[in-house]
């Protein structure tokens, strides 16, 4: 399609017709304008995250999308701080090496070999949680998803919609971890970094059984406790699904129980 000079628009596809090539303070002034916009920035969709949650997911499925930052780039980007500030206050991760006193009670050499392939798996699933934390947030998101849907599946909304709002409120209520939690852990050495943790997951379970009540417009009394308990249920059973697979990954037998009763301490 051959434009008139007088034509600032393609009547096609709307682009200007007046192009440039990309510089370093082309590309600059984008990216800043990209990120604090007045009406889509991502400090904008922050605020309404921490005030209107349940009516931000609700208006950006409902169609009004112009007005939000993108919610899949949001998604990435707060991951993305979440790992970085779980590298970064946490300490150097040190590799698991056998423990001489147990290869020396081990009966022969096939049991040696096993418990010294299983302290190499140990190292492998730290590997993963404190380096791809954003990848196993991306399959919180469809777990999570997959309850509230379930539980609430007379407002209407399909799993898709459910999936996109979990996106969001999974997103921002991880910064309780990147800016609060991860840094205390740096301070804070010992059996205290759990309450931590726990005080963290609940206040994740509260914030998301609040986005919830606005989302799928939830009156007062039982529907609201119901949402915090469905909440607290996802919460508690995503700790627990992802510890067990760790557990299955790193045991591989039917003794992978063992792994639950070291992590409360016991011998």
């Amino acid at each position: 399609m051959f434009l008139e000079p007088s034509q600032k628009f393609c009547p096609a596809c709307g682009q200007k017709t007046d192009t440039h090539r990309l510089t370093m303070p082309h590309f600059s002034h984008e990216l800043f304008h990209a990120f604090t916009h007045t009406d889509k920035s991502i400090f904008q969709l922050l605020k309404q995250l921490a005030t209107r949650p349940g009516t931000t997911a609700r208006e950006y499925i409902q169609g009004k999308r112009v007005s939000y930052f993108n919610p899949f780039t949001f998604f990435l980007i707060l991951m993305g701080l979440f790992v970085f500030s779980n590298m970064y206050f946490k300490p150097p991760m040190e590799k698991r090496e056998p423990d001489p006193r147990v290869l020396q009670y081990m009966p022969n050499a096939q049991a040696k070999a096993q418990y010294i392939s299983m302290m190499h798996r140990v190292n492998n699933a730290m590997t993963v949680f404190q380096k791809h934390g954003n990848v196993v947030a991306m399959i919180a998101v469809p777990f999570f998803s997959l309850f509230t849907w379930a539980f609430f599946r007379r407002k209407k909304y399909n799993y898709a919609e459910h999936l996109t709002a979990n996106m969001l409120f999974i997103a921002f209520s991880n910064l309780i971890f990147t800016i609060v939690i991860f840094p205390l852990q740096a301070m804070i050495h010992g059996p205290a970094q759990n309450v931590f943790i726990i005080g963290a997951m609940l206040l994740q379970a509260v914030y998301i059984a609040w986005s919830l009540n606005g989302f799928l417009l939830l009156a007062p009394g039982w529907p609201r406790v119901k949402s915090f308990a469905v909440s607290l249920f996802c919460v508690g059973l995503w700790l627990l699904f992802s510890l067990t697979v760790m557990a299955l990954y790193i045991y591989q037998n039917g003794d992978f129980y063992k792994f639950f009763g070291r992590m409360m301490g016991a011998k």
